[in-house]
């Protein structure tokens, strides 16, 4: 009997071993077929491929940390998810003529509105930090944030991994358009669709290559921001002294 048990141990511990090495190999073979975001790169060992848009880049070693990785991979949704909300506001209030022509998205803040600006930041803080801090609470207890965690019913698969990886890859790219947006109106003072449309009349002559060319013409005067910091400085002292009397 105690031959057959340990006969029985071999055999069982032969097939758990054969289990473990397929399992081993199909996990390898994975590994070495998923995409990288350069070909011929190597993953390193904490980007395994199970977060959603892994594709080894780390060069700096930043995610070696399993809690700071969780929280990296957290901060991206969070600036992304903010950066696609932007993209798509800049572009749709370009594209619907919202701004006007003499109003640019970047300087929509300076405008004078209906509500007064400085009810209107605290109405936004307060509700800004409230939803902030529930996220950061969800975040803490579950390790996952958003809307859909919260409820079961997912009838459009919004929390599938194929959309949690289409989430991902829009926030970057997102995130790219918003550094190009902000680029873009820093030389040419207009808006993406703006720009769009002047390159597509002109490839030749509107183009970035250009634009970094003639950057310089572009630029105010090199004493313009000294003398209007020196100007400004000169007029609040000016209103200090008429206060004073």
């Amino acid at each position: 009997m105690s031959v057959n048990v340990r006969l029985s141990k071999k055999v069982g511990h032969g097939v758990g071993g054969g289990r473990t090495a397929r399992a081993s190999r199909c996990v390898t073979r994975a590994a070495a077929n998923r995409p990288m975001w350069l070909n011929g790169a190597k993953a390193p060992a904490h980007l395994n491929g199970t977060i959603p848009g892994d594709y080894g880049f780390d060069p700096l070693g930043l995610g070696t940390n399993p809690d700071r990785l969780k929280w990296y991979q957290e901060a991206e949704l969070m600036n992304g998810r903010f950066a696609m909300l932007g993209a798509a506001g800049i572009m749709g209030a370009e594209i619907l003529g919202v701004n006007g022509k003499e109003l640019t998205w970047y300087q929509a803040g300076a405008k004078e509105y209906d509500i007064p600006l400085l009810p209107l930041i605290a109405i936004q803080a307060a509700v800004m930090g409230f939803l902030e801090m529930k996220r950061y609470q969800g975040y803490k207890d579950k390790g996952v944030t958003g809307v859909f965690n919260d409820f079961p019913f997912d009838p459009a698969g919004m929390l599938s991994e194929e959309m949690k990886v289409k989430e991902v890859k829009n926030a970057r790219l997102a995130m790219v358009a918003m550094f190009g947006f902000t680029g873009q109106a820093a030389v040419t003072g207009a808006g993406p669709v703006e720009n769009l449309k002047s390159h597509l009349s002109n490839p030749f002559g509107n183009n970035i290559i250009n634009s970094v060319l003639t950057i310089q013409d572009k630029l105010p005067d090199p004493g313009f921001a000294k003398t209007t910091a020196v100007q400004a400085v000169v007029d609040a002292a000016a209103d200090a002294a008429v206060l004073t009397q």
